[in-house]
Parts: C-alpha cells; structure tokens; sequence
C-alpha cells in the first residue's frame, strides 16, 4: 500500500490536501493501491471526506486506535442521545440542559442535527468535564481543573472504553503543556511524550501490517520527525510542496524542515519535487539523496480539447489566486492595479484565497487597509477560499502571480489548462516550466513593480494580443497532463521497484 501523509482534512480544504486526492486517482488508474494517512483529529471529518469522494480511503491516527470506521455512524439517533444524557431523575430538564436545586448541571450542544459536545458542572459552576462526539458517539472527553485549565483528554474506542490520554501540565502564562501520551495498544500501555513519538509509532503499526508499505510525506512538520523515530523497515519519501530554502536559491539557507529531511540518512529514500529546476537544484545541494521531479498536480485530459470562445471572458477582468499571506506580496499587485485605474477605469481586480492566520490575520488586514486607502473597494476584492475556480479562470482576461517564491504555483497550472493567459515574476519554482514568455503569457523580473505595471497596462489595451496568448496556453502545458502524471508516476514506482506485491 501508498500511504499519503498529511496533516487533516477540513472545510477550507487546502492545494496539499487536493494534490493527494487527484494522486489517489491516479494510482486507482495504474492499479497500485493507496490511502491517506491524517495524524489530526477533526470532529465530524467524515462528512468532509465524503464531499471529496474519498470516504473509506483515509486512515486517522486516533480513528485507528479508537477502531473506528467510515462506516461506523454511532449507536443512537440524536433525538434518543439526548433523551439519554438528561435521564437523571434529580435533573429538571429545560431544553437541552440540566439543572439539579437549581444550578445548571449539564449542556448539551448541537450541530448540524447531532450531539457536538456536552458540558458537565460540578456544584460550584465549574465545568469539570466536557464530553465530545462524533456522529453521535462518544468519542473523547476533557477534564479540566478550578480554573478552567485542561488537565486530561481521553479518547474512547468504540465499546466506549479510553484507549489514548493526552496529559498536560501548566506551562508559560498557566497555559496547558502536554507532557505525557498514554496509548494503551496491543495489550500494551504505551508512554510517548509527544506527538511525534506516537506517530511515528502508529506508522510502525502499518508498517508491520503491510510489508509492502510506501510512505510519502506530503507535509513535513508531520512526517518528518515521526520518519526518523520510525522502527520498522519501509520505503519513505519526502514530496516537497515549497521551495526548500528561504529564498528559493540553490545556495539559500535550507528551513529547518528541510535540514531534517536532509538529516535522515537511511531513512529517506528520495525527494520528489513538482519542478524539473528545483529537483536539479536539490540534487546539487546534496548529491547523495536521490531527487524526482513530478508535478504534484496535473489538468484533466478533456481541457486539451476543448476550444473556448475568447470572446466570452470579461475585458479587463484581472485574478490572484493565492492565499493572503506576506509571501504572495499581494500587496504588489493590490498597488499596481490601483494605479491601472487611472488609465483603464474599467480594470477589476478578484483576488482568491483564504486569509493566513499568522500573527492574527496581519497580511489580509495590511491588504484590506491598502485598498481603503486607494478607495478601490468597488474594483478589487477578495473573494476568499474557493474549491472550484473553473468558471473564474474561463471568464477572467489575466491570472496575475507576484509571489516572492513557489513550490509548484498551481493556480499558473489551473489558469493556463483554461486558457487564461499569465502575467508572472519569473521566480523558482514553477512559472518559468509553465510560461512561454510573449506566448502564453508573460515573465517579468521578480519584484519590478514598475515592469509589471507597464506589462499589464499594455496587454489590458491590446486584446488581440491577449487572445493570441490564450489561444497558445498549453504550449508548454503537455507535461501536466493527466494522462502524462500516469506514466510518470507509473515510470517512478518501477524504477523504484515499490509496485505493489513486489517481493
């Protein structure tokens, strides 16, 4: 078996998370078998999985150890749930709590039709225990001390008996810190104190179920630490999704992920780049490690084919796709198009993606206060997080990229396989495998607003040239196709030999 390693799967589903999905069909065509391991634990994941069309195909660390399934959906309605956590004959029920002489005893809390969570108060008011679950069965609780602080949380497997408890201790400002992990496992207590000791332990149990098991890690942060604890013996791999060093030069200082990957001698079997110049450049950085080049995505073989009419996007419609964070420099192209208005009164600017919680969401507020500064509220907006942009990308005259560096840039991918030309800094790693330059769209100088400006000003005035730009998008495009990622990947595990069954 594969197993793709990430960290969660939820609502604002993100490009790391898609890439393992599009990857699972590609397996499922080249018959090798393979699932996604999660480490996170995410109430209600379930329905989440199902949206993406891969319910049962996803193994959850506490869902391993808990015995649960994608087919396990509890043991009670809602309706009866409820009826049986307020059965206390010294309660006086009133809607979905409990009093006893007066003070509130139990609350229960309801989402999207079932039981989330329910809180349990000692006498003094105190909530003393707090029970979570999962498709309506129990499935961890919390307990905490006298001043709110959480002390244990214990999962539960399905026969309702506690299999796993995270311990905390007070740390810096009487915040938890955990301290000790409790697994009880094979007819075994486990002590781990991390997280990274019990992944890695949990990889070893599928490890010694599978003897054809093949790890890639498509998050580091998750993996990596995990890989280098593991003690079974099995193929690992490390699938970058950004740059590997800080300014995304072959010479730049490695991240600190990126040293562990490189640190894991033995235990790492190659690294797979979505470039052909990164995975060069990491091979020259350190000869030793073997170093693949596969896009981490790919475009479906239809849109080769199809023949969209130019004349249906909208003029000067302008769109970002990236999240709002410092290292897009969004901030660039905010700036750009405010000064494009000037000249073209009609340019619209939709920038998509969600908003990075780094530093409570600082970039999105600095991005916000740029446009209200420049009163450009009615021609730029943000859009937020979108799960298909496909009918944006075919509307749309340019897709626009002025980030400082990229792993892969997805959205030029996205944007180009629906004939919507590129404007792009020419930066590694990505734009310059995917744009012919005055072909299919442009590459400027990093950074040089001042060219950007001109470049967009020039082609927003002259269609014609945008729609000979668009009418040759896949002129570099081929190497994306989805019928091409087969034979990669394919060509890969052979030359690997990790087929599966292979002995």
């Amino acid at each position: 078996m594969h197993y793709f390693i990430t960290s969660q799967f939820d609502l604002l589903t993100s490009a790391i998370e898609i890439a393992e999905v599009q990857r699972l069909k590609i397996f499922d065509e080249i018959k090798e078998p393979a699932k996604i391991v999660t480490r996170n634990f995410i109430l209600d994941g379930e329905s989440i999985l199902k949206k993406l069309g891969i319910s049962g195909r996803v193994i959850n660390l506490f869902q391993y150890f808990q015995k649960v399934t994608s087919k396990d959906n509890g043991e009670y309605g809602t309706n009866q749930l409820i009826k049986e956590l307020l059965d206390d004959q010294n309660f006086k029920v009133k809607g979905l709590s409990g009093y006893r002489k007066g003070k509130l005893r139990i609350s229960i809390f309801i989402n999207q039709n079932k039981v989330y969570y329910v809180n349990y108060l000692d006498q003094f008011g105190f909530t003393d225990r707090r029970d979570f679950y999962d498709r309506n069965r129990l499935s961890y609780s919390e307990f905490f001390d006298d001043g709110g602080k959480l002390i244990t949380r214990s999962y539960y497997d399905i026969y309702g008996k506690i299999i796993l408890t995270y311990h905390f201790r007070g740390g810096p400002s009487n915040q938890p810190v955990l301290t000790l992990i409790q697994l009880k496992h094979q007819n075994k207590l486990w002590q781990f104190d991390n997280e990274n000791e019990l992944m890695a332990y949990f990889l070893d149990c599928l490890a010694a179920e599978d003897a054809h098991a093949v790890f890639y890690s498509d998050r580091e942060d998750i993996c990596v630490p995990a890989f280098k604890l593991m003690q079974k013996s099995a193929k690992r791999y490390v699938i970058l999704h950004s740059a590997f060093t800080e300014d995304a030069k072959v010479t730049g200082n490695l991240y600190p992920y990126v040293k562990q990957v490189f640190d894991l001698g033995d235990k790492l079997n190659g690294i797979i780049s979505s470039t052909v110049h990164e995975s060069k450049d990491i091979k020259e950085r350190l000869p030793e490690i073997k170093s693949y080049a596969i896009p981490v995505s790919y475009l479906e073989d239809e849109l080769f084919h199809e023949c969209p009419n130019f004349e249906e996007r909208i003029p000067f419609q302008l769109i970002a796709v990236a999240r709002l964070t410092h290292v897009k420099q969004l901030d660039h192209l905010i700036n750009t198009v405010i000064l494009l208005h000037q000249k073209v009164p009609d340019v619209d600017l939709k920038i998509y993606g969600y908003k990075d919680n780094w530093n409570n969401y600082e970039e999105a507020s600095k991005l916000q206060k740029i446009v209200e500064r420049g009163n450009a509220q009615s021609y730029i907006h943000f859009c937020g997080y979108r799960h298909d942009l496909s009918s944006v990308y075919q509307k749309a005259d340019l897709e626009v990229l002025t980030s400082a560096y990229e792993g892969f840039a997805m959205a030029v991918m996205e944007a180009l396989g629906h004939r919507c030309p590129v404007v792009s800094y020419n930066i590694n790693y990505g734009p310059g495998e995917m744009i012919s330059d005055d072909v299919n769209g442009r590459l400027l100088p990093e950074n040089d607003t001042f060219t950007l400006y001109r470049t967009l000003l020039f082609l927003l005035q002259n269609r014609k040239v945008l729609k000979s730009y668009s009418k040759q998008a896949l002129t570099k495009m081929d190497r994306y196709s989805y019928s091409n990622l087969k034979v990669i990947w394919n060509s890969f595990i052979e030359s690997e030999g990790i087929r599966y069954g292979r002995p």
